[in-house]
């Protein structure tokens, strides 16, 4: 008898520990630029252009799991750590994460007076175009200066984008299992690439400059990508 409770006593552990044990994932969104991790504020450069971003806002929306939706939408601020790390439920094996980039048309069309200030559509995180009457999807900030030097000739950048056809999805094949941490990066070079740093700097996706909204809108697929850890 001792000797069946004591070859018994490791598979109740091992049990114990992996039967009820992880119903979730973690999913993590970084920031970088051509690979390589940033924080806003630093100053970075293309080619002989010196780039200072100061301000990164967007959304995320309708980020799935397998086939259920985990997320409806997500607010993130790139100077804010908390609304860059999610918890997600997760109780089997999945094989695909998706989401969108930027807010979905049921929910661009909210009103963002109608909801608490810690809600992602709040009014509070100044992300609600009153004159659209919808909301930006991305509202990325900041300088730039053609002489490699930011300084008194510094450039204003300003890329707003929003609007129903600018919001854009991915679907990502990945073997995802319970109490995996996910990590989900934006590589800004990659969100600019093909967009002059001279001519391109500003847009609010309105008529005369909806071109630019759209190379940055179309540019956001390749931008993300996921790792599985």
């Amino acid at each position: 008898m001792r000797l069946l409770l004591f070859l018994l006593l490791p598979l109740t552990l091992l049990f114990t520990s992996c039967g009820g044990g992880e119903q979730e994932v973690t999913l993590e969104i970084n920031l970088e630029h051509n690979g390589v991790p940033f924080q806003i504020g630093e100053s970075l450069t293309k080619g002989d252009t010196a780039i200072k971003f100061e301000l990164i806002h967007f959304y995320l929306s309708q980020i799935t799991l397998g086939d259920e939706v985990k997320e409806p939408v997500v607010f993130v601020n790139a100077q804010d750590s908390a609304s860059m790390h999610y918890v997600l439920p997760l109780t089997k094996k999945v094989d695909r994460f998706s989401f969108g980039m930027g807010v979905d048309s049921i929910n661009n069309i909210q009103d963002p007076t109608s909801f608490a200030s810690d809600h992602p559509l709040s009014s509070s995180n100044a992300m609600y175009w009153s004159w659209a009457t919808m909301y930006r999807f991305f509202k990325i900030d900041g300088r730039v200066n053609a002489s490699g030097i930011l300084g008194a000739d510094d450039q204003l950048l300003a890329w707003h984008t929003g609007k129903n056809a600018l919001y854009r999805t991915k679907e990502i094949d990945a073997s995802i299992k319970p109490g995996a941490h996910l990590v989900l990066t934006f590589d800004l070079a990659a969100f600019y690439s093909g967009v002059s740093l001279n001519t391109e700097t500003m847009t609010h996706s309105m008529v005369d400059d909806y071109d630019i909204a759209v190379k940055l809108s179309d540019n956001l697929p390749a931008a993300f990508s996921l790792s599985v850890q």
